[in-house]
């Protein structure tokens, strides 16, 4: 689990594109704003302050398929994504 401004500063610093996914109904999502291929991290923190689900699926194949962010939690999970679909997450225990 991360944070969400971290990965929000990790998209900004960098060249990454990525989809804007939010929570419809019935365990699916749909798509948020104008796409584009220019980083549109603006986009994002209006979806996360308007909706309790965002994904973001990212156009970079050397990092994880996509990020469930929870703006009640200020976390960030790494997710299986596909066509709208959260297929399984990635969640580990992390020791304290």
């Amino acid at each position: 689990m991360r944070n969400i401004a971290d990965i929000i500063e990790q998209l900004e610093s960098g060249k990454q594109h990525f989809n804007i996914w939010v929570y419809s109904s019935k365990d699916h999502y749909c798509k948020f704003g104008a796409q584009s291929n220019k980083p549109r991290t603006f986009q994002l923190q209006k979806a996360i302050e308007q909706h309790l689900q965002v994904i973001v699926e990212m156009h970079n194949y050397e990092i994880d398929n996509a990020f469930l962010f929870l703006p009640e939690i200020h976390a960030v999970i790494p997710v299986n994504f596909h066509d709208g679909h959260v297929l399984s997450t990635h969640m580990t225990q992390v020791e304290r």
